[in-house]
């Protein structure tokens, strides 16, 4: 797979005035972003606003107020999409009125897009509701990016890939190297075997060393696997190479743990239960991928 198509949801909300022309500091950040990926892959860009939850039979404004307001956004999304034509990137553009999360979605999958980029929200440890239903619900990849970035000093971009050694993994690392467009970032694959519960363990008749050695097995082979998902990708090309790395505990506080300890700054992933479960509350950027359908048997 390639990032040919990217799609940019934007919030071009005038609060953010810490930019030029009062265009939110994330929402900029995504469009160059944006550029960046379309024009690697010789791709094309849409960018996409929507005016959330607009409804003239509640909201307490003139449809002549929705109107101007809609019209200051157009220009920002045109002044933006001009940007990106300027870089030689082919880019068109829409607003739009409803949901967001529903809205983008939509529009995302009639583009039809291979990417889609939008911002994180507003609260550091903590994903917006957009961006989480985006994240669930999106028949393509969503890169969710957080507002702060590293600062520029010297270090490569951290990208921890979570891999839960399912055939879908394997692909999704091949559609993130082969993309060449972290060819510079320090990597981490890594894999989190939990450990046995007592119950089941209790009702097989297991012993402590039972346990231990059952563990020792499983924790090898997940190493094994992950070695085998790195095998058919272009990994040596990339410039730091792959740290291997299979940890033990429960899933969420040791991927947590695992984020903050490597100072992560992308989380890879595919969507999963567990996953569903720990995405709320990372403290950094998500790359997801959603899940490969399940063949009918």
């Amino acid at each position: 797979m390639y990032f040919r198509r990217i799609f940019v949801g934007l919030d071009l909300d005038q609060s953010d005035q810490s930019s030029d022309e009062f265009v939110p500091a994330i929402a900029r950040h995504l469009v160059e972003r944006g550029i960046e990926i379309a024009a690697a892959q010789r791709g094309d860009m849409h960018l996409c606003a929507v005016i959330d939850g607009l409804d003239l039979t509640r909201v307490p404004v003139t449809p002549q107020q929705v109107s101007a307001f809609g019209g200051i956004l157009s220009e920002r999304l045109d002044a933006l999409a001009d940007e990106a034509r300027g870089a030689e990137v082919d880019c068109e553009t829409s607003l739009l009125g409803g949901h967001a999360w529903q809205e983008l979605l939509r529009q995302a999958d009639e583009w039809p897009a291979d990417l889609i980029l939008l911002g994180a929200g507003s609260q550091p440890n903590q994903f917006g509701p957009t961006a989480l239903r985006m994240m669930r619900s999106s028949k393509c990849p969503v890169m969710a990016v957080r507002s702060v970035v590293r600062e520029d000093d010297g270090e490569p971009l951290h990208v921890l890939i979570a891999d839960d050694l399912s055939d879908s993994c394997g692909e999704l690392l091949q559609t993130f190297v082969g993309s060449g467009l972290w060819r510079d970032a320090k990597c981490w694959l890594t894999h989190v075997v939990e450990p046995d519960r007592w119950p089941e363990a209790w009702h097989g008749g297991l012993s402590t060393d039972d346990l231990a050695q059952r563990q020792t097995v499983r924790v090898e082979s997940a190493r094994l696997r992950l070695h085998e998902h790195l095998a058919p990708t272009d990994h040596r090309t990339m410039n730091y190479g792959f740290l291997a790395n299979v940890a033990e505990g429960a899933f969420s506080t040791t991927l947590r743990r695992l984020i903050d300890e490597w100072k992560i700054d992308l989380l890879v992933c595919s969507r999963g239960s567990r996953m569903d479960a720990v995405l709320p509350h990372v403290p950094c950027s998500v790359l997801c991928f959603p899940q490969a359908p399940i063949p009918n048997p």
